[in-house]
């Protein structure tokens, strides 16, 4: 004989309680509450079961229209995520790695919040321009293409998603500079997720701090810390490359290269794109190598300044030039971590027009 669980037993007597008193109101009002509790378990439930699988979340909770849906090699990545915790990816230009980033901050969001669990999402790119202008609007986007009957609770309110913020009754996804790696260090939670996002130069610092979350050494259990790292590659140094070469201590990570031929299969990258690219850019060249082979490489004008630096350098400029052309504090002129630092425009307050005319010229010629 199966035994009736204590909570059930206790709604069962102030059932026949009532029905005793003859209290119709008080039974409806406890019928009612006894529905909500069951539906919240139902909900509890089947959004918890997707905790462990993004690849189920992405296929059932994500709404896709007509032939539609991840690639193989995205599934792959998500897959990974739970089972190797250190994930990162490299591959072409037009992969779909915002999508891949965006659909895995919510996964990873909407099932931790579902559980209970204290949880703690911190999203950081080598610029601040690739968060707020590239992967927080692909977090909204796809967003507005949760079934939230399947997930079982309502759509995110405008004042729980927020422009580069999800905060929710268990915990939050922000944004962090990755020029701050005591911010990204200071995180703490039962179940945290790193995501780098254009990792190929976001600074040593940033990726030591994320590896301080996994000092507790679990694979299983609580608390749990997952890092998924994304770019195109560029040249081969820095931390993520490193990952790629499979460098002493950092085999812990699982990799994964995506190659031009998935892409193409895939349908997100063209092959007359690809071939019109090689003409024009160059067999041998590093532009061709990063952005359509998805291979680190530095051709003969990277050896004294890394295409990725300039790259990283004119993301600043952007952010300055949209913060009004603000003076330099000390701390921004002085010997930094960010890389390139002679690729920064001035923002001295003495002579910074004409420097910065120039610089525009020399930036605009480079384009």
């Amino acid at each position: 004989m199966t035994a009736t669980p204590p909570d059930l037993k206790l709604a069962q007597r102030r059932v026949e309680a009532l029905v005793r008193a003859g209290d119709v109101r008080a039974l409806r009002e406890l019928r009612d509450v006894l529905r909500a509790a069951q539906h919240r378990r139902k909900v509890t439930n089947t959004a918890v079961r997707y905790l462990n699988d993004p690849v189920a979340f992405s296929r059932e909770v994500i709404r896709w229209g007509p032939d539609e849906s991840l690639a193989p090699y995205q599934e792959d990545t998500m897959a990974a995520l739970p089972v190797k915790r250190r994930v990162a990816v490299r591959g072409p230009h037009g992969l779909g790695k915002s999508a891949t980033a965006a659909i895995t901050v919510l996964w990873f969001a909407t099932t931790r919040e579902a559980a209970g669990l204290d949880w703690k999402v911190i999203t950081t790119a080598s610029a601040w321009r690739h968060l707020a202008v590239y992967l927080w609007p692909e977090i909204h986007k796809w967003s507005r293409r949760i079934r939230w009957d399947v997930l079982g609770r309502p759509p995110f309110t405008i004042h729980e998603l927020l422009a580069l913020n999800l905060k929710l009754s268990e915990g939050a996804a922000s944004a962090v500079a990755s020029s701050k790696p005591e911010l990204i260090e200071g995180a703490h939670a039962d179940s945290l997720l790193y995501l780098i996002d254009e990792a190929k130069i976001v600074q040593d610092g940033v990726w030591d701090a994320i590896e301080g979350a996994f000092s507790g050494g679990r694979t299983e259990g609580y608390p749990e810390a997952f890092a998924l790292a994304i770019s195109t590659p560029g040249a081969p140094i820095g931390r993520f490359y490193d990952i790629h070469m499979r460098k002493p201590g950092l085999e812990d990570w699982f990799v994964r290269h995506v190659t031009l031929a998935e892409a193409v299969a895939a349908g997100r990258i063209s092959q007359a794109w690809a071939d019109q690219r090689r003409k024009q850019w160059g067999a041998d060249s590093a532009l061709y190598a990063n952005r359509v082979l998805g291979q680190f490489h530095a051709s003969d004008e990277d050896s004294v300044i890394p295409l990725a630096w300039v790259e990283a350098a004119v993301e600043r400029w952007h952010e300055w030039d949209a913060a009004g052309l603000p003076s330099c504090p000390a701390a921004a002129t002085s010997a930094s971590t960010s890389p390139a630092p002679a690729a920064t425009p001035p923002c001295s307050p003495r002579g910074s027009g004409r420097r910065l005319r120039v610089w525009r010229a020399t930036t605009a010629r480079t384009r």
